[in-house]
């Protein structure tokens, strides 16, 4: 495959999948003053979440659009490093991360990648079981995090260090409820400015999901 296509297929993942929002300040958060505790709090999500099961609804902002893109579908997670992203609406595509491998089911075609043979795809893979999990902010050498909260959750911001991942992304904020310690929402921000965000709603955590569900 060609390295341009590779790139073009890195790129549509980390737009489809991840998002942005404003400075955390301005949207209700405040710095946290005891850290230690907590990512001490984070570390419950993926030690206590063996699988999470939720619809989502994406918004995608283009600036070259003058209406932002909805989209809907279901979400699956186990661990410690299967994801399924099913989109139903307003198209059908279908995104498995299992293991070493990434399945892509396009109009009909199924592509495969092994995250091994391509540095990129193994970095999406880690940032992705990461930012599902809630630990990504453990990965010191990929990323510089800071931490908020409000009432009812934290937000993480995570800018990357590596220049390669640099060039994609200028920050990724992940949304972690105080209740449940669940990611309820993941932002990226887009070199270009671009952002994606996506609320997951009706979560199930812990609950039994059939081995199709990672298979294309």
């Amino acid at each position: 495959m060609r390295i341009k296509k590779i790139k073009r297929i890195i790129i549509f993942i980390l737009a489809t999948v991840l998002t942005n929002i404003a400075i955390a300040q301005k949207s209700g958060f405040n710095k946290v003053e005891d850290i230690d505790k907590v990512k001490l709090e984070l570390a419950k999500l993926s030690e206590n979440t063996s699988t999470i099961q939720s619809e989502f609804i994406q918004e995608k902002h283009l600036s070259f659009l003058t209406e932002n893109i909805i989209s809907k579908g279901e979400f699956y997670f186990r661990s410690p490093n299967q994801l399924r992203w099913e989109y139903s609406e307003p198209y059908s595509y279908i995104i498995v991360f299992n293991n070493k491998n990434i399945f892509i089911k396009d109009d009909g075609k199924v592509s495969t990648f092994d995250t091994e043979s391509n540095k990129m795809f193994s970095e999406i893979n880690t940032m992705m079981i990461g930012t599902i999990q809630g630990n990504l902010f453990q990965d010191s050498e990929r990323f510089d995090v800071e931490y908020y909260e409000n009432d009812s959750q934290y937000l993480l911001e995570l800018v990357p260090i590596l220049a390669e991942m640099k060039s994609m992304l200028k920050a990724i904020k992940i949304y972690i409820d105080k209740k449940n310690i669940s990611v309820a929402k993941i932002k990226m921000t887009e070199s270009s400015d671009d952002y994606t965000s996506i609320d997951f709603v009706n979560r199930k955590l812990n609950q039994p999901i059939e081995n199709d569900k990672f298979s294309l």
